[in-house]
């Protein structure tokens, strides 16, 4: 007996679970990739003394800032030196053009108040953009470990409502206080709540869905995530101010913290904590919200309690080492690693160029959120229907043809350019979808949890790198990420079409299973698709 045949598969109490995480996406994604909109690409130049005040932007750029005929623009982190000259009731300045110096302070063509702005962050001061990124993306790597431990000590729902008060209090604080290095710290604080309110509230629904369901909650998950981004250009541009957007943030979470109060604790969480009180009064909740009952509650718990206790004493004991201590076992590791690795990499570096095609990165980063949409529906259904290799390898070899094909086209064709980089994002979108169920077949029963936790970590390293592609593209060429993006894209596809099919066949359930492949034998229904657990819903 499962506790899902006592409470209900899917009834009102777990639907309403689903939608309170599917709000959940929303805010994430604005958290998420709000850098665009908060440290957009600002028009800079060396900015005149204050004793030429009454001279126009023109005149001071035509006189003092050099102009790169190559760039067809003045430059934008160098002046000629000059010397300042009193006259009698004005200020003159004497230019030597021979020699430049670096800008000691700045003006922009925009007024908008940004974090670039607010410090100064041009020139050699760039890097410390996308720092701010790889600093989000390590605290989500670092709530990755803390959640995990916190949730299984504390339970589902004080980890959500710790989180949930982290997020808020770390945006209105890294908004207030105008200082970098702090709002480094808010940012990670926010990360690792954003990314705890995720394995919390998804252990929360895979233990009180039953297995049927949950090959196919990552569809509404991603709904809520993708309906983020499509609403996140429209709000940055109507919010132009990067504090009133960290308040507007922090605020859209108030909703789940009230409707914490209505959400209840995992009943199989408190059986295994033997809180068998808590467990039934929580049981009896889901009862009568599912419009459920039972002839006999007191010997349906105590089934329940037995089965818990067994699992506990049959439960592995084996850690991260024993992926890598077999040879087969070893070599899919490794490979799930990688394509994690890329697809996250992929994900997020496609994502963020996506803001500097064009002219308008509003436009640019709505359309990247709309082709989302048939990605995330083409996820499942390839899942359920399709062998998992074909798919997956097609989602790499497309991408790294479009990121190829994106150096070629001319300048000029920023449509060409634009199509190409989106269908390259929709692609590697649906790769993200099948890959949490594909990665999880591809480890045995015994060690499947180990093994998805560590390529969701390198999933989050690879987040946490592919900000720095941008000042790697300005110290080379242009052409040099989406060089990246290609190459790692075939690697990645030659590596899926290296790992066994799954499709139909019996899940692993030990080391041995991986090492003697021929023992496990096919299924004769549609596949072990509803037995594989998802670990955390595909986009977040």
């Amino acid at each position: 007996m499962e506790i899902t045949d006592v409470i209900g598969n899917l009834g009102r109490l777990q639907c309403y679970i689903i939608i309170l995480l599917i709000y959940r996406g929303m805010p994430t994604a604005w958290e998420i990739l709000a850098i665009p909109f908060l440290a957009p690409d600002t028009d800079h130049w060396c900015a005149k003394p204050h004793q030429l005040e009454n001279w126009t932007v023109t005149r001071w750029k035509n006189v003092s800032i050099p102009f790169d005929t190559n760039k067809q623009e003045f430059s934008r982190c160098q002046s000629y030196r000059y010397k300042l000259v009193q006259l009698n009731d004005s200020w003159d300045v004497i230019i030597d053009q021979n020699v430049t110096v670096p800008c000691t302070k700045w003006d922009y063509s925009s007024r908008d108040n940004t974090i670039i702005t607010q410090w100064d962050l041009f020139c050699d001061r760039e890097w410390l953009v996308s720092m701010s990124q790889t600093v989000f993306m390590l605290g989500m790597l670092f709530g990755v470990f803390i959640s995990g431990h916190l949730g299984d000590k504390f339970g589902r729902r004080p980890v959500l409502l710790g989180s949930l008060c982290l997020i808020i209090v770390s945006n209105y604080a890294g908004a207030a206080v105008p200082n970098l290095s702090f709002f480094y710290i808010a940012r990670f604080c926010s990360a690792m709540g954003v990314v705890s309110i995720q394995n919390a509230g998804v252990c929360l629904l895979m233990e009180t869905i039953s297995p049927e369901y949950r090959a196919w909650v990552s569809v509404p998950f991603s709904f809520g995530w993708i309906i983020g981004l499509i609403i996140l250009p429209g709000l940055a541009w109507l919010i132009r101010d990067w504090q009133y957007f960290e308040a507007v943030t922090a605020c859209s979470w108030l909703p789940m913290l009230i409707a914490w109060w209505f959400l209840p604790e995992s009943p199989r969480w408190l059986l295994t904590r033997k809180r068998y009180t808590d467990a039934e009064n929580t049981i009896r909740k889901f009862l009568s919200v599912n419009k459920l009952s039972v002839s006999n509650l007191d010997h349906t718990m105590k089934i329940l309690e037995t089965k818990i206790e067994l699992e506990k004493k049959t439960k592995s004991t084996l850690t991260s080492l024993d992926l890598f201590r077999t040879p087969r076992l070893r070599r899919i590791t490794i490979e799930i690693m990688f394509v994690f690795f890329v697809s996250s990499f992929l994900y997020y570096g496609l994502t963020f160029d996506s803001a500097r095609l064009g002219s308008s990165m509003y436009i640019n980063l709505f359309i990247s959120a709309a082709v989302e949409i048939p990605a995330c529906v083409a996820a499942p259904l390839l899942i359920k229907f399709v062998k998992r290799k074909p798919p997956f390898v097609v989602c790499f070899v497309v991408t790294s043809i479009a990121c190829v094909l994106v150096i070629a086209i001319p300048e000029d064709m920023v449509a060409t350019k634009i199509s190409l980089s989106m269908i390259g994002k929709m692609f590697i979108s649906t790769s993200d979808g099948i890959k949490f169920l594909y990665g999880g077949e591809m480890f045995p029963t015994v060690i499947r949890t180990v093994g998805i936790g560590i390529s969701i970590m390198c999933s989050r390293i690879g987040g946490a790198i592919v900000p720095f592609l941008r000042e790697l593209s300005k110290s080379t060429h242009v052409a040099v990420p989406s060089v990246i993006y290609g190459v790692l894209s075939i690697i990645a596809a030659i590596m899926v079409f290296l790992l066994p099919e799954t499709f139909n066949r019996q899940l692993p359930d030990t080391v041995l299973d991986i090492e003697n492949p021929e023992i496990l034998t096919k299924y004769q229904t549609e596949g072990p698709v509803e037995e594989t657990e998802l670990p955390e819903p595909v986009t977040a």
